[in-house]
């Protein structure tokens, strides 16, 4: 918090006065502290001006736990992190100073430089915060250039974060990697590219460290900042994964929302569940007008009507399903005109919701226009299954893209991840 406010051009000393904790605004909860501290409050929100207008950051003193051998410490160091609400419940790993110096060596950028501020606590995150974020999830330093590019994206404005991670509904983000490197930092894109994978270990990393960052920087704990009334296994470690492009019979995503192929992208989607699609068969077009029927019925009734300004969710096709599905002709923009149209909802079947605003079409869209449907390859190589990504909360929140800038030494951090991890895996 005192990093927080410190970039607002207050002291850093300011939240002993004006720190209020997430919990005290929960129904029934105890507002003596408010209270006590009202004139304090009108002063700084009316008389009070910083002394300068730079943004600044504050760090705060280095954390020490020690135990009769390593394994002590560790323990020691986890239940001290679990009591403070800074880590998700599972063990960390020590973001000690040569652990988080390794992983800076990942960017060729100032360890204070601001990324962005985690809402709703409003927490700062510096390159070198989501660097210690990264060491407590296990990380490398090949992943820092993916995870900062994966902030960028989640601090946009339009992406709304501040209602993801406050909201009630069980939502989290996932991030869909373009580029080589996505493949140089062994992100899966083929079976079981959701995770897990141990021979693909960054997603679930990267994921992870996203996922404390929201916690530590951005104050999303259970019951206070974050009101998620399930929370799901997803949000462990999100959803980082990559697009199969060598298995693509199309334009990849990355080049579909305007980069150049040779770019490496991250594409950030709110996602509140996920399904599997069954009995998915594209050899004939008989077969694939009936997948295709399949998966809208599937989709028509998922709730996604509530966000019909904006993305529905996300459509996984392995390489499989995909390329006898162009070689009939179906290219990505008649699958999402086709699912379009067969996904409409009669406004009398959508129970207690009412339309939007007068003159609204019957039967609703899922979405306001057929380009709004994002089709991504992915996935095995068998053909029977697809997998379908439910966006989620309100709010007219945008999927965002980012390119991920890569340092100077990349070619070396990749030649050392070889040493470390052995030759890329065979995709």
């Amino acid at each position: 918090m005192s990093n927080a406010f410190a970039n607002l051009g207050f002291p850093a000393e300011a939240p002993t006065v004006f720190e209020f904790p997430i919990e005290m605004f929960l129904p029934g909860s105890d507002l003596t502290p408010l209270e006590q501290n009202i004139d304090k409050i009108v002063f700084g929100l009316t008389r009070w001006r910083p002394g300068s207008g730079a943004k600044k950051t504050h760090t705060p003193p280095k954390v020490t736990v020690q135990g009769r051998d390593y394994r002590e410490a560790i323990a020691r160091m986890n239940n001290l992190f679990l009591r403070n609400s800074w880590a998700d419940g599972l063990p960390i790993q020590p973001a000690t100073k040569e652990s988080v110096d390794w992983i800076l060596t990942g960017a060729d950028l100032p360890h204070d430089k601001v990324v962005a501020k985690i809402l709703p606590r409003g927490g700062i995150a510096t390159i070198e915060i989501i660097a210690v974020n990264l060491a407590m999830a296990g990380g490398r330093p090949e992943y820092l250039p993916t995870l900062i590019a994966a902030v960028e994206a989640i601090a946009d404005p339009r992406f709304h974060h501040e209602r993801m991670n406050s909201t009630t509904c069980s939502v989290y983000p996932v991030v869909i990697v373009n580029g080589p490197a996505a493949r140089q930092i062994r992100l899966n894109s083929r079976y079981g590219c959701l995770g897990p994978d141990p021979k693909h270990p960054a997603g679930a990393t990267i994921g992870r460290a996203l996922r404390l960052l929201f916690l530590t920087a951005g104050g999303a704990v259970p019951g206070s900042g974050s009101m998620s009334l399930y929370g799901g296994p997803a949000r462990y470690a999100n959803v980082v994964f990559a697009e199969d492009e060598d298995g693509s019979p199309w334009a990849p995503l990355h080049v579909e929302r305007g980069f150049s192929r040779e770019s490496n992208v991250v594409t950030v989607v709110a996602v509140a569940g996920t399904n599997n699609l069954n009995c998915v068969r594209t050899t004939t077009e008989e077969a694939t007008l009936k997948t295709l029927t399949s998966m809208a019925a599937y989709m028509r009734h998922s709730g996604n009507w509530r966000h019909a300004y904006n993305i529905p969710g996300v459509v996984l096709l392995g390489r499989f399903a995909a390329g006898p599905l162009a070689n009939l002709g179906w290219t990505k923009e008649k699958v999402k005109a086709f699912l379009w149209q067969h996904t409409k909802v009669p406004w009398r079947d959508l129970g207690n919701y009412k339309p939007p605003e007068a003159g609204s079409p019957d039967p609703c869209p899922i979405t306001s226009r057929p380009e709004n449907f994002m089709i991504v390859v992915a996935g095995g190589d068998q053909s029977g299954h697809g997998y379908w990504m439910q966006t989620g909360y309100s709010g007219k929140f945008e999927p965002i893209s980012k390119e991920i800038k890569l340092p100077t030494n990349w070619s070396e951090l990749i030649k050392q991840a070889g040493e470390d991890l052995g030759p890329l895996p065979a995709m």
